[in-house]
């Protein structure tokens, strides 16, 4: 039996994630229940008798909003029993008005002691998009709020989890959806981080893409769960190739720091949720974003390897734990790998 609790913003991409996830679940015959905390509750006011007008939930009194939470996770403690494995969605914070609301309840969580928490995380871009195309988010938050709530959410559900001493991993909504079954079911799958070039790659851009496509769906045919930094593509906004409506480049100027300390911070977070990190490096470029990552994850203990084609460093082999001269001899020795490590 496996119970994980699945949080994400508004706008996340959470609902779709998760119901891609258990769809392919449900296909290879599993009985995997959902408990979407936010739909329980409006059905809990509606048998109350509660009139919540769309879009006003987050107006009502807070002992209004934890009596219905209360509701909901009894009722959520009273079925899980009765289901072999269980996804509860919940956000773990709402900004609204521009401060912050809790979104769950510790003792509850305690109670349920899931065996994982998962947050699901996608562009700042993709959030105002999807938020702006709800009546009654749009136009309420900015970029910045956005920034600052996503970094909120996740901050919190890994706390929980460290607290409860449950794992917690940080998921791209652009993340396969397998991922939440592996997570769930095979635990002693491995774990990989990926780590790439992703700037002055100048006309070699398209052909090192398409290459490294390739090398990430070759990695998970052989049973690595994958993380894949590209799957959160904050710069886009930042460079133009994302335009939103209502955004001007003054907007968008104004958060650069925030997003690019959160790209650093969130690869970080993907490299410590990782068994091993592999770094894909074709190109005679230097980078240092990922000699960045590589100090930091081998400084943590964690195993490097390399795929290298490029400029050679005293430094770049020192914080390689072994170094490819190309894809199928990597291969070859992620299959001698113990699993799970």
């Amino acid at each position: 039996m496996a119970r994980v609790v699945v949080t994400g913003t508004s706008g996340s991409g959470r609902g779709d994630y998760i119901s891609s996830a258990v769809e392919g679940m449900r296909s290879s015959g599993k009985g995997v229940e959902t408990f979407d905390v936010g739909s329980m509750m409006f059905e809990a006011a509606e048998n109350l008798g509660v009139e919540i007008p769309e879009g006003r939930i987050l107006n009502l009194a807070p002992s209004t909003l934890n009596y219905l939470r209360t509701t909901v996770f009894e009722k959520i403690l009273r079925e899980i029993p009765n289901h072999e494995d269980a996804v509860v969605s919940t956000h773990a914070c709402f900004r609204w008005k521009r401060h912050l609301l809790q979104a769950f309840d510790f003792y509850y969580l305690n109670i349920l002691s899931p065996d994982l928490y998962v947050t699901v995380v996608d562009s700042i871009a993709s959030m105002k998009s999807r938020l702006d195309a709800s009546p009654h988010w749009r136009g309420r938050l900015g970029l910045k709020d956005l920034i600052v709530w996503r970094d909120e959410e996740t901050f919190l559900t890994k706390s929980i989890a460290d607290f409860q001493r449950k794992p917690f991993f940080l998921l791209p909504a652009r993340q396969p959806a397998d991922t939440l079954r592996r997570l769930m079911w095979d635990r002693s799958a491995p774990k990989a981080y990926l780590s790439y070039p992703m700037t002055h790659l100048g006309d070699r851009a398209q052909e090192f893409s398409e290459r490294l496509k390739v090398f990430v769906s070759e990695l998970r045919k052989r049973g690595l769960v994958v993380f894949d930094p590209g799957e959160v593509e904050d710069a886009d906004l930042l460079d133009g190739r994302v335009a939103l409506d209502g955004v001007d480049r003054a907007d968008v100027e104004a958060v650069r720091e925030d997003i690019y300390d959160q790209i650093v911070a969130r690869d970080y977070q993907l490299i410590d949720q990782s068994d091993f990190v592999i770094v894909y490096y074709y190109v005679p470029v230097m980078s240092p974003g990922v000699l960045s990552e590589m100090t930091y994850a081998f400084s943590g203990a964690k195993e490097v390897y390399v795929v290298f084609r490029g400029p050679e460093s005293p430094f770049f082999r020192y914080y390689s734990t072994r170094i490819f001269g190309d894809e199928d001899e990597l291969f070859s020795f992620l299959e001698g790998r113990p699993a799970g490590k």
